[in-house]
């Protein structure tokens, strides 16, 4: 038995460099250690489970290893405060804060993490939130920055910003990165811009003139913003006049810019207006999409126009375009009410061949148009 208990005691110190719980009352193995099998993973297997040992002995048991290794190490640099920051921003947007309001003044923020924190804000939060940051780590005073904020951060809180799409805290930015000098740029124009667009369509022409004032040059998708929200509200003249500005300036009208005019001329009832600005925008080289048909298509219909929606469709048939749903739906519509279901069903034919859209959807617009007619007759 002496020699057993020695040979159990020697084989039981290798075990002790793995972490796991100690059993308080375990009886000795009466098996000799010579028949412990080599296999170090074997060896392991028994501690893995938990039903060999008492409840009380689980609930004492040492931390493992891997736990040990987490925890959290003391802030020295750079990389250690924007590793701390990542962590915890993703479960604790506070704490991440907390983390880098107390940094030391020798450990800087990174770039990168200021404009994480930003951003996250901005978008759990609010603007509001994000600018008393700012302001906490970069005091603002008379208009101007003591430490002006890093322009990337800057410019992805701006991102963040637009993103939200609400034009008064746009607007209220726009003086913040004046104050870190930071001038706001073409794409941050355009979202305010857009974000004009259903709330107040007047004013864009207002972001134009304080984009102008600023020395903010419009590109492309200013001027299609324009034309697309002054077309939406009624306003077809002023639109077109941009026409002439945007090709002055170097931009010439893309397929967008006569598609968003030709909607907002069939909304308003000018659809062979419309029409007539197809033909225009072929002349100067400019192909239409398969939006600038629909979008006749549906007009042409709404405004009972129902012989030119036929030649648009054949042009659609012609260019194997697909048909969008709304645009079906309506020309399916207007030619069951004016008697032609035969039509009809060839324009459904159509949009199955070509996969515009589920079989279901063409369907029921369809039937829905069979419906009213067989109302109308009863």
């Amino acid at each position: 038995m002496g020699k057993a208990s020695h040979a159990m005691r020697a084989a039981k110190h290798p075990l002790a460099l793995i972490a796991k719980p100690k059993p308080q009352a375990a009886p000795p193995s009466t098996s000799p250690a010579a028949h412990r099998p080599a296999n170090p993973t074997k060896q392991r297997k028994p501690h893995r489970t938990s039903t060999s040992l008492p409840p009380a002995a689980t609930t004492d048991a040492a931390p493992a290893v891997p736990e040990e290794g987490e925890e959290r190490r003391p802030i020295r640099t750079p990389a250690d405060l924007a590793a701390a920051i990542r962590a915890a921003a993703d479960s604790d947007i506070d704490a991440a804060v907390g983390l880098a309001l107390s940094a030391s003044p020798t450990v800087p923020l990174p770039t990168h993490s200021l404009a994480l924190l930003l951003c996250r804000l901005a978008t759990h939060r609010s603007v509001a939130a994000a600018r008393d940051l700012l302001n906490k780590l970069h005091p603002s005073e008379s208009g101007s920055a003591s430490s002006p904020a890093p322009r990337g951060a800057l410019l992805a809180l701006a991102d963040a910003v637009c993103r939200r799409g609400n034009p008064r805290e746009i607007s209220k930015f726009l003086p913040v990165l004046a104050d870190h000098g930071v001038r706001a740029d073409t794409h941050l124009y355009n979202s305010l811009m857009k974000a004009h667009v259903a709330s107040d369509p007047a004013g864009v022409l207002r972001v134009l003139r304080q984009m102008k004032d600023d020395g903010v040059d419009p590109d492309l998708i200013t001027y299609n913003t324009l034309i697309f929200a002054l077309a939406r509200a009624g306003m077809i003249a002023k639109a077109r006049s941009f026409l002439d500005t945007m090709a002055a300036a170097g931009h010439l009208p893309d397929v967008i810019t006569y598609t968003s005019l030709m909607n907002g001329m069939c909304i308003k009832g000018d659809a062979l207006g419309a029409l007539k600005l197809l033909e225009e925008m072929e002349a100067k080289g400019c192909e239409p999409n398969e939006r600038t048909y629909n979008t006749l298509l549906m007009g042409l219909c709404k405004n009972k126009k129902l012989e030119e929606a036929i030649q648009v469709y054949k042009s659609m048939v012609g260019a194997g375009m697909k048909m969008e749903a709304p645009a079906y739906a309506t020309l399916v519509r207007a030619l069951c009410r004016s008697g032609s279901v035969a039509d009809a069903y060839e324009v459904f034919d159509y949009a199955i061949e070509t996969k515009s859209f589920t079989e279901v959807t063409a369907y029921s617009e369809l039937e829905n148009s069979l419906k009213w007619l067989r109302k109308m007759k009863s």
